[in-house]
């Protein structure tokens, strides 16, 4: 950090993602004094949004802002707008295209059907939680684990589904008998006009960042100077060179496809393809969510194995889990003013947007009544 002049009684946040953000803007709308310090180039972490002859797209992934929050949902929308856009997913199986969440209404077509139905009526009467596997065949049966999840969570995690905890699973697999055939329930759902930059401009705009200055414990002392407090955002493991050993992070890179002339090319945003024959875990079409009409498209297909971090690894022993707490023990440990976390990087959580934003909320309020 040469060259980095800190500012004085001032709230220091590490990471210009949406955790960091959106601290920094309520901070600021607060009434304190609050600075920014991003390793990358640029702010908005993983909310990339870019567009190929006009059409948006998004080159980190699929981002869908859903949530039952309601002051979540205030205040984002009370800084852009946000299109109205319900979520829908669909998995490629049986040699057809299903809905995802799986209805059983559609299931009773298959072919396979009659085997589907034995093992669905021979179920327990609550998934064993012992592993991500065991979990998922208690819901579906062994014929739906196998073709719907076993080859995506492989792809995915880069592990046995039996090595995997199953704590997470019941927010994001469920077998449907309603034909309810969005993804999320949540009764705010939408996309941002424009993109997810705008969000993170709105947060950031009246904030000073910092931005291409990497930040680890080695600039503590530099962090802490003439700080009231410290907000940690990034990836704790990286933060301390990984001296207590590597966290698991399972990343994904994007390759995109535009289509001139096409007006969509998938059914969906998002179509997921399970087989361990292909490569990739999804299709994403961003044009359904951006609300753009008339010729033109982008395809990205997701692969998973790149060397970033995105998505945590929950493994079924707590060893991941334990040494993320190791990390935060030796934050807590560190000299200097109140420090405090935010967001899926420092935590190592894997949750969505709108928790993120809940989490950064109670942040600040902590922050503005301790500090």
């Amino acid at each position: 950090m040469t060259h980095y002049h800190p500012a004085m009684g001032c709230v220091r946040v590490i990471g210009a993602g949406l955790a960091g953000a959106t601290v920094a803007h309520l901070l600021h709308v607060a009434g304190r004094a609050v600075e920014v310090v991003e390793g990358d180039p640029t702010w908005g972490g993983q909310l990339r949004t870019a567009s190929a002859a006009g059409i948006l797209y998004e080159p980190a992934g699929a981002h869908i802002f859903h949530t039952a929050d309601a002051e979540v949902w205030r205040l984002v929308t009370g800084l852009v707008r946000f299109l109205p856009y319900r979520h829908t997913v669909r998995t490629e199986a049986f040699d057809r295209e299903l809905s995802w969440p799986p209805q059983l209404s559609e299931l009773r077509t298959l072919p396979r059907w009659p085997q589907i139905a034995r093992e669905l009526a021979a179920r327990p009467a609550r998934p064993d939680a012992a592993n991500f596997e065991s979990w998922c065949v208690g819901l579906l049966g062994e014929t739906l684990y196998r073709e719907l999840i076993e080859g995506y969570t492989r792809k995915q995690w880069g592990e046995d589904p039996r090595n995997l905890a199953a704590g997470w699973a019941p927010k994001r697999i469920e077998l449907r008998d309603d034909g309810y055939t969005d993804l999320f329930r949540d009764p705010h759902q939408g996309w941002p006009e424009g993109g997810y930059p705008r969000l993170v401009d709105a947060l950031l705009r009246d904030v000073p960042v910092v931005m291409g200055r990497r930040v680890t414990v080695d600039d503590w002392d530099e962090v802490c100077a003439g700080a009231d407090a410290v907000v940690v955002t990034c990836a704790l493991d990286e933060f301390f060179a990984e001296h207590l050993g590597r966290l698991p992070w399972r990343g994904v890179r994007l390759v995109n496809h535009y289509l001139p002339g096409v007006e969509h090319a998938l059914t969906c945003g998002v179509v997921n393809t399970p087989s361990p024959l292909r490569a990739h875990t999804r299709a994403i079409e961003t044009k359904w969510m951006s609300g753009q009409t008339g010729p033109g498209t982008v395809v990205s297909y997701e692969y998973p194995g790149a060397p970033a971090r995105h998505y945590p690894i929950d493994d079924v022993q707590g060893a991941n889990r334990a040494l993320a707490r190791r990390y935060l023990e030796e934050l807590a440990g560190l000299p200097g003013p109140p420090r405090y976390v935010a967001g899926r990087l420092a935590t190592y959580t894997y949750i969505d947007m709108d928790q993120v934003v809940r989490q950064a909320l109670n942040t600040a309020r902590r922050i503005l009544g301790e500090v």
